[in-house]
């Protein structure tokens, strides 16, 4: 199964190679699935995982670029063990993100590494883990195309950010490590699964371009999620993922994203089934999204709705996004 694992993910670093790969922080609508991103201590299953993502967003006759994420999760469980019940274990997670505009504007990317460890609490799948992050990336924003683009702009996306993390768009590639850690409580039921989690981004507060006169404030965040039965056949579940950082004006931001999520399981089969849901990334964008999940593969679309009052709301967006997840 390690192997296998191994394989699946050299595909897909090599599926998101590609000319002119920097570096950041993902910024997906699925952010469920990219709960290991932003806390390192939220694995709540105990079977290796591997996820892509890919989204495209476009601002019509002003830029447009695409993002691309690859994620595994590899859980790590004392030999002889027949039972999963109840049991210590750890989670070893590797990913790498990718952001790249159109027009070399910008290019960034983050390779990531993670260690987590869970312990039960009680005979009922009830645990509690710690988990630590490093994060080492690169981002380069600036050409020579001259953007007149306002404070604010794509705030929530991967553009904002590369621009951010460069205030002065120096076209220069920079790189720097992130050091994370978290922490979280989680049940891990058949059909009833819940998480509750906080976590510290970026505490080593490094020099993020070439003047070394810009740093990285520290990102604090809390994720939750509950997943319940409504009845035989069909889920609803509701997740939401805080963040809050501080700095200057330009990094002082925070996000506030949740969502809601009904399942349809076909066949009385847990592994089969049809989902739709709605998310909201509070004050930029309403979130539909739709996936169907058929034995232990999982297939989702999601498409953004602008909603947005700050500037980057003045321009008309389309943001569409796909993901796979495959449990091996």
């Amino acid at each position: 199964m390690l192997k296998i694992a191994t394989q699946l993910l050299i595909f897909a670093l090599l599926l998101l190679k590609a000319p002119f790969i920097r570096a950041q922080d993902p910024h997906f609508s699925g952010k469920d699935d990219m709960n290991i991103w932003y806390n390192p201590a939220i694995k709540t299953n105990k079977f290796p995982v591997t996820h892509v993502s890919m989204r495209s967003v476009k601002y019509p006759n002003i830029i447009s670029y695409s993002s691309k994420v690859a994620t595994i999760e590899l859980p790590i469980v004392s030999r002889g063990i027949t039972d999963y019940d109840n049991v210590f274990f750890m989670n070893l997670a590797a990913g790498i993100s990718t952001d790249n505009s159109s027009d070399h504007f910008m290019n960034a990317s983050t390779a990531m590494l993670a260690l987590s460890y869970a312990m039960p609490l009680n005979n009922d799948n009830t645990y509690l883990a710690l988990g630590l992050q490093g994060n080492y990336s690169f981002n380069r924003v600036g050409t020579a195309y001259a953007y007149n683009l306002p404070a604010g702009f794509d705030k929530y996306g991967a553009l904002g950010s590369a621009m951010t993390i460069d205030p002065f768009g120096s076209g220069f590639n920079f790189g720097y490590f992130t050091a994370g850690a978290g922490v979280s409580v989680f049940h891990s039921g058949i059909r009833k699964q819940w998480y509750f989690g906080g976590s510290i981004r970026h505490f080593n507060h490094p020099y993020t371009e070439f003047s070394y006169s810009a740093r990285l404030p520290s990102n604090n965040g809390i994720q939750a999620g509950y997943t319940t039965p409504i009845n035989n056949a069909n889920d609803i579940s509701g997740y939401a993922n805080f963040t809050w950082q501080a700095g200057t004006n330009e990094q002082n931001m925070s996000e506030q994203f949740m969502g809601v999520r009904y399942s349809h399981h076909l066949n009385d089969s847990t592994n089969n089934a049809l989902s739709f849901g709605l998310g909201l990334r509070a004050g930029d964008a309403l979130i539909p999204g739709a996936a169907i999940d058929i034995g232990v593969s999982r297939v989702a679309f999601y498409y953004e709705i602008n909603i947005s009052g700050m500037p980057s709301g003045n321009y008309h967006r389309k943001a569409l996004e796909f993901s796979f997840r495959l449990n091996l």
